[in-house]
């Protein structure tokens, strides 16, 4: 048997309706790429179904089997498990990946897998294969999650990759970005290829998974380096954007005004994400001559209080500055806003939706609206236990609502959300608040409370 990993990645789903990415597994690329660069035989595949992913693990039989399992795939992911143990059950079952990291115990435990690799997974990944190949001990990898006499063992954590410079370039060959680039065109998104000019975030929000996934100092890339790749992705992808999925663009500003230096001669177009208050009127022209396009931002929460809470300490004022400069430089943007934190009132859950209508009166060009999740291991999570708050609503409900779709579970939207409101009203808020948002209209408490006051059997 040809000593082979097979890279996976899981099909996701809105309800019951298959959902396509316009994103590559950009994750799954970085380790194949690595691997590949250190002569180990690895091949990527992405599912279009749970079955699709067990049939291509039964006619490969690769040694092992790696999967990323995010929440919003989860049951994808330990489905195909199930399958492949049932199937082929001497392949060894290998996961990473935010949920992983996370919850290695429970994943590792509820789901079967025999390994996993928390936090950062080139070496980690490199290491077990080759203790696999080999049939060597697991207990000198850091970094890996491994079942061990019925139980599950958590080898210390490996310390970071220190000079990311020393990464290959992503191969995108093991993908089909013609696939891509025509969701990204039916979406009304340019040709885009995406990277990274970093690892980590400067900011500790209670409520996001990376000061878990990244708990050291932001490592980025030289400047040149950078420049260098996106020269090559250019000479493949000629008519594409470059689409930077940095946490946080514009936190070291040294690093970028030496990158902008770098890339302004060079005509590409590059979109990113952000803080709203890290710009300026001129810096925003600046990034604009270079090349920048779109920008994200997380906005999260529109009260000033819960934005202390929360540690993202967004600056209203600069945020409200940022959003009309950079709509008379035609920068299209985008902002995610968060709604159910689990003591959230009516009151503040308004103050969010009307400060999201104010944005887009003044320029934002796209939004999303999200139910809040608690996340296992983030600091929000410990806050709140589950029995007092459970989010049971589809990680995608922006594009339940965009797209018009049912949400057909009684039983779920009569379930409790919080003290304040069932599944079914956070439902009704969320789709409310989008339809506000999008014609610009405000809300008043009221509006909110009537939806509050109906019991669950009107729903």
């Amino acid at each position: 048997m040809e000593k082979k990993l097979l890279l996976i990645s899981p099909p996701l789903h809105c309800e019951q309706h298959l959902r396509q990415s316009f994103q590559p597994p950009l994750n799954l690329l970085c380790l194949y790429s690595y691997l590949r660069s250190k002569g180990l035989a690895v091949e990527l595949y992405e599912a279009s179904s749970v079955q699709d992913a067990i049939q291509k693990v039964i006619e490969g039989m690769p040694i092992a089997v790696g999967m990323p399992l995010y929440y919003a795939s989860l049951a994808n992911a330990a489905a195909i498990v199930a399958g492949i143990r049932k199937a082929t059950p001497e392949i060894r079952l290998i996961a990473g990946g935010p949920c992983l990291t996370m919850e290695p115990e429970r994943m590792l435990g509820e789901i079967g897998f025999d390994f996993g690799v928390c936090g950062e997974g080139e070496e980690t990944l490199h290491e077990l294969l080759n203790a696999i190949y080999d049939r060597d001990d697991y207990c000198n990898i850091d970094g890996l999650a491994y079942q061990h006499e019925e139980a599950v063992k958590v080898n210390r954590r490996r310390a970071p990759i220190a000079d990311l410079d020393q990464l290959p370039f992503v191969d995108y060959s093991p993908v089909d970005n013609n696939k891509y680039f025509a969701l990204q065109k039916q979406a009304g998104i340019p040709e885009t290829i995406f990277m990274n000019t970093s690892r980590g975030c400067f900011y500790r929000c209670t409520y996001c998974c990376t000061p878990v996934l990244w708990p050291g100092a932001v490592r980025r890339y030289s400047p040149g380096r950078m420049v260098e790749e996106i020269k090559h992705q250019l000479n493949l992808f000629p008519n594409a954007e470059i689409g930077f999925c940095d946490d946080s663009f514009f936190s070291d500003r040294r690093w970028l005004d030496s990158f902008l230096e770098l890339v302004r001669p060079m005509n590409i177009r590059f979109q990113c994400i952000g803080r709203a208050d890290h710009l300026n009127r001129e810096y925003i022209e600046k990034l604009a001559t270079a090349g920048m396009t779109y920008i994200a931002f997380g906005v999260e929460t529109g009260c000033s209080e819960r934005q202390k809470t929360l540690r993202k300490n967004l600056d209203f004022a600069r945020m409200f500055e940022t959003m009309r400069s950079l709509a008379d430089f035609n920068i299209k943007t985008k902002c995610f806003f968060m709604l159910g934190f689990p003591d959230e009132t009516p009151e503040e859950i308004v103050e969010t939706i009307n400060l999201a209508v104010e944005l887009r009166k003044m320029g934002m060009t796209y939004f999303s609206i999200f139910p809040v999740t608690l996340y296992p291991g983030t600091e929000l999570a410990k806050q709140f236990p589950q029995n007092t708050f459970n989010c049971a609503l589809d990680a995608h409900m922006p594009e339940i609502i965009r797209d018009g779709l049912a949400i057909d579970n009684p039983n779920l939207l009569n379930s409790r959300y919080n003290d304040l409101m069932t599944q079914g009203q956070m439902a009704e808020i969320v789709t409310l608040a989008w339809q506000k948002v999008d014609k610009s209209e405000h809300l008043n408490v009221e509006e909110l409370k009537n939806i509050l006051t109906r019991t669950t059997s009107n729903q």
